[in-house]
């Protein structure tokens, strides 16, 4: 699920010796990436601290006491007896201490001498229950929604319990995106422990068909830009699928320095191409809003011909591996490589998807019946998702396996069609317009608000002259609701 400012160009890297290039690598990272909040100086970072808290691995086993150390960041500059701690929830990426000084969190913090807290959560960056062993299939069964939530109520009550000046601290939780949910859910799951909440971006619905994301991704890009763009983007897929059909695939593949193993007949080779190439699209959706515009740009300046300028939008898409490897590898391997145990930098991609497929889903599918999903020209079953699933954790990991898991965190938490003056009465949501993850959020209600213009969590920076008027009255309004908490 992130937040980068993304231009066409790929980010540039070049290794010393040529190699099979992976294509999908980097979209697939920088969509579960901690969010950019903004620049910070060093007189603001002096005053985050690095600590560490010893949590069980697992919370619900007396018999296992086995623990590891869950890594956190401290500013209490701002902190006076008794104030609001506030609790910035990591999700799946690794945090770092930039985001405990700037930000709307950071500001409220000013404003009511709160404390601040960056938690981060098991299995992502340095919060390692089994070291370099946790991403083992076996170690992975710790790994879960309910354990990271216990994770975060040991983490309150600790803080609570060992400094006196925040006994009776209220305590305000903030997260975007995952984190988000996490707000919401840890609300609901530990009322006593929380005063409100703040979810950004959260989607509360699993689902392991989400088709709407992609709708959403091809609808932002209109609402962006105008027909246009999004009439280029719908035809240019539409002629990969008949290169394709035709049997016609291999000169662009060979003029992308495409792997000779890439079979285009094979349905799973096939998905991956085109689930590769639609994450990019999702991630300048998903990115800064401002970046959808200069999509359209670059691309409408490329060719009079939709199809034509498409093509060379590939290649300026693919130009890294085009000159910088022996080969670039579009095949299914290459999308399974990024969750593999073997894989050397597999890691938090690994973790994360090992949670999609066993309690969110949240698959970016594309073969929805609907028209406004043909932007992306219906290439991506959910069937090549559970397949992934599969390979990359065994044979046990079956479709039915996810389907439960599906079921069961819905069951728990309810989804989105919740009456919340009975659920979610402390927490406050909000998304924007253009965020495709908006489709299994709540965004109905008094404690709902949607931002015209805007995509994923870009409400979490302090309130700015460069924003909109309805943007920045709404970061008031998170204040105030919160406010009234503490």
């Amino acid at each position: 699920m992130k937040w980068l400012n993304f231009s066409v160009q790929l980010i540039c890297w070049m290794p010393s010796f040529l190699a099979t290039f992976n294509p999908y690598r980097t979209n697939v990272e920088l969509l579960n990436h901690e969010p950019v909040l903004g620049i910070c100086s060093k007189n603001e970072l002096a005053s985050v601290e690095e600590l560490w808290l010893d949590q069980k691995v697992d919370h619900f086993d007396k018999n296992n006491n086995r623990t590891w150390k869950m890594r956190y960041y401290r500013n209490a500059k701002y902190f006076k007896p008794h104030g609001p701690i506030y609790i910035f929830v990591g999700g799946e990426w690794t945090i770092s201490p930039g985001l405990l000084s700037t930000g709307l969190t950071h500001d409220m913090a000013v404003e009511n001498s709160g404390m601040l807290f960056y938690t981060e959560h098991r299995y992502y960056g340095l919060s390692l229950p089994f070291g370099n062993e946790s991403y083992r299939l076996s170690n992975l069964k710790q790994l879960s929604l309910h354990q990271s939530l216990a994770d975060l109520a040991h983490f309150i009550r600790h803080q609570k319990s060992n400094d006196p000046e925040m006994e009776d601290s209220k305590v305000i939780l903030v997260g975007g995106s995952y984190s988000g949910s996490l707000v919401a859910w840890m609300t609901q799951l530990y009322p006593d422990l929380i005063a409100a909440s703040w979810a950004s971006s959260a989607p509360l619905l699993a689902k392991a068909d989400f088709f709407e994301y992609m709708e959403m991704v091809g609808k932002s890009i209109q609402l962006s830009y105008g027909n246009n763009c999004s009439l280029r983007i719908e035809k240019g897929f539409k002629f990969l699928v008949k290169l394709f059909d035709g049997d016609e695939i291999q000169e662009l593949l060979y003029n992308l320095n495409g792997c000779v193993g890439y079979s285009p007949k094979n349905p799973l080779d096939r998905a991956a191409f085109f689930n590769g190439l639609g994450n990019y699209f999702a991630l300048v959706v998903q990115s800064y809003s401002a970046s959808i515009p200069r999509l359209c740009e670059t691309l409408m300046s490329l060719d009079s011909s939709d199809e034509l300028a498409f093509i060379e939008f590939l290649k300026l898409l693919y130009s890294e591996g085009r000159r910088s490897s022996d080969c670039q590898d579009f095949g299914y391997s290459s999308m399974l490589e990024l969750f593999t145990e073997d894989s050397v930098q597999s890691s938090e991609t690994r973790a994360w998807f090992y949670q999609t497929c066993n309690e969110f889903g949240w698959y970016t599918t594309t073969k929805s019946k609907s028209s406004a999903s043909q932007a992306f020209a219906n290439q991506v079953p959910l069937g090549y998702f559970e397949q992934l699933c599969q390979d990359a954790f065994g044979a046990e990991q079956t479709a039915h396996q996810l389907a439960h898991g599906v079921e069961q965190t819905n069951s728990k938490f309810g989804g989105f069609g919740f009456n919340q003056s009975e659920r979610y009465a402390q927490v406050i949501f909000t998304h924007g317009e253009l965020d495709p993850w908006s489709a299994l959020g709540q965004q109905k209600g008094d404690q709902a608000i949607v931002l015209t213009g805007y995509s994923h969590v870009e409400d979490l920076s302090s309130i700015r002259v460069m924003d909109s008027v309805q943007m920045n009255l709404a970061k008031l309004r998170v204040m105030s609701f919160l406010r009234r908490h503490i």
